[in-house]
């Protein structure tokens, strides 16, 4: 019999959790939600029309995954994966048309707030019908006692987006920015822009579909978290910050050092600890930072999950763990960088031993 989920933090002792998939991925349709989604990274490289994917970098990547399952897993917890996409179809909607998608990276759309899976609006249209392979794990959840809300499904149009963050994107056209009517954007964010931290929640928001999810959260939970707005990056948190203990966290050590000062002051006055590392993967598409190691995956205070591409870990990194007394357990997880997603992105903590509290009294 399953227990309702129960997720406070970030990183609360894991008890259960869903590891990803890259079973049967399909080509990226190059649109304009695929741009807006990866600004960051291919603002100033020119795009084809879609990318297809080496079935070898496929299958390193499953495999890496798997394995990723097998070492939670052995630590005792209790490890769900979501259905595989056995057939790639093509869906339409009265407004735009694409491919199904696996579930390769959970977090991006289910936000684990205490009791409640909350379905969130991701601004990638591929992504759609995403979620649809992760119900059969959710419903006992549901039956457990979990409360289960998601929020209003978009029509995606390109009127849809706001572009003001993208406008130096070179893979938009400028007329759709000139052109853009605000009152017909609509609400269009990730779960992954959310950071918990208790009874406070820091969310990244670059634009106002991002700021109507803010607005849509607070008014069904206002009364009972403080959501603080910053504005770090394109769309997901969780490549610039990770927190691992109460107090205490890493960032990464390309961006997030010159961003500090944009945090609210009570999250500047925790330990922030800088992820090096000497070897860094890279692509001609490249759709996650070149700081993707500080997505790292917390599985108890002070006790986390590092990733890079090769078998052993890299020395850097785990020297500065070593010093700070973090113990870590080392996985290979290749072509993150491309798959656009690290440990804490391919995952999504379900359940950990915790109650709520508020660490910023």
């Amino acid at each position: 019999m399953s227990l309702p989920v129960n997720v406070h933090t970030e990183w609360g002792p894991l008890k259960e959790v869903i590891v990803g998939s890259v079973f049967n991925i399909s080509p990226h349709n190059v649109d304009l939600s695929f741009k807006v989604f990866f600004n960051d990274n291919i603002q100033d490289v020119l795009l084809k029309n879609s990318i297809h994917l080496q079935s070898k970098l496929i299958q390193e990547r499953q495999e890496d995954l798997d394995n990723l399952a097998q070492i939670l897993s052995g630590l005792g917890v209790k490890v769900h994966r979501p259905e595989k996409l056995m057939e790639v179809k093509e869906f339409n909607t009265p407004y735009f048309s694409d491919h199904m998608s696996p579930s390769d990276n959970p977090r991006d759309q289910i936000l684990i707030l205490g009791n409640r899976i909350i379905e969130t609006p991701c601004i990638w249209r591929k992504r759609f019908f995403e979620n649809d392979l992760l119900k059969k794990i959710l419903y006992p959840y549901f039956h457990a006692g979990s409360q289960w809300i998601a929020a209003p499904r978009p029509m995606m149009k390109d009127s849809s987006y706001d572009l003001s963050y993208a406008k130096n994107n070179v893979n938009i056209d400028p007329e759709l920015i000139k052109n853009q009517k605000p009152h017909e954007f609509e609400m269009m964010f990730d779960a992954a822009q959310c950071l918990k931290f208790g009874r406070d929640i820091l969310m990244n928001i670059s634009n106002e579909n991002h700021a109507l999810g803010k607005k849509w959260l607070e008014n069904l939970w206002g009364d009972f978290y403080r959501f603080h707005e910053v504005n770090l990056c394109d769309h997901h948190i969780d490549g610039m910050l990770m927190p691992i203990a109460p107090g205490r966290m890493l960032i990464n050590s390309g961006t997030m050092p010159d961003k500090i000062n944009l945090l609210p002051k009570k999250f500047r006055e925790w330990e922030m600890i800088p992820v090096n590392v000497s070897c860094r993967e890279n692509y001609l598409t490249n759709l996650a930072s070149i700081n993707i190691y500080a997505n790292v995956f917390p599985i108890g205070p002070n006790k986390i999950i590092i990733f890079n591409e090769s078998l052993e870990p890299d020395r850097l990194f785990t020297q500065t763990l070593d010093e700070h007394k973090i113990e870590y357990i080392h996985i290979r997880l290749r072509h993150s960088r491309l798959f656009g997603g690290g440990a804490h992105c391919a995952t999504l903590d379900l359940v950990r031993d915790e109650k709520l509290e508020d660490y910023f009294l």
